[in-house]
């Protein structure tokens, strides 16, 4: 579909952010990241973020990126969309003009209009704050396994 990984990029960093609950760089974030995200692209993408209004960033030395809004506020969909157009994703390959006299284009193009519907009710329901409990536990399962 849309997401691409600008998206993915930015939720796992936001993730981070909200897990750490402080101002972050973008390489102290990027350090704390598993699978490393190149510096130049995670800038880019935390430069959306700051656009959108999901961020806040601050110059200098101890300079860094910190949630604007609780995680419980921001919702995946908020996310992506900061980053990706998702609503490039149905494009329809008739002049409008045409359109009248081809029912069957009409007709497929409502149908990947109601997936993309779901799609954004989808991401609309998830919170930034929901991955971040996900996230809490899987790390507290992974602890217990690595002390056994």
């Amino acid at each position: 579909m849309a997401v691409t990984m600008k998206s993915e990029y930015a939720l796992r960093l936001l993730l981070l952010l909200s897990v750490e609950n402080k101002q972050l760089s973008t390489k102290g974030l990027i350090e704390r990241c598993k699978n490393k995200i190149p510096y130049e692209f995670a800038q880019k993408i935390l430069s959306k973020l700051v656009s959108a209004g999901i961020l806040s960033s601050s110059r200098g030395k101890f300079g860094g990126y910190k949630l604007i809004k609780n995680p419980d506020e921001i919702t995946i969909y908020d996310i992506v969309t900061a980053v990706d157009d998702i609503t490039s994703v149905i494009t329809c390959f008739v002049e409008p003009g045409k359109i009248k006299t081809s029912p069957e284009i009409c007709t497929v193009n409502e149908v990947w209009q109601i997936v993309m519907d779901r799609f954004s009710q989808s991401l609309r329901s998830v919170t930034l704050e929901d991955l971040r409990k996900s996230y809490t536990k899987k790390c507290e399962k992974y602890e217990r396994r690595s002390k056994l």
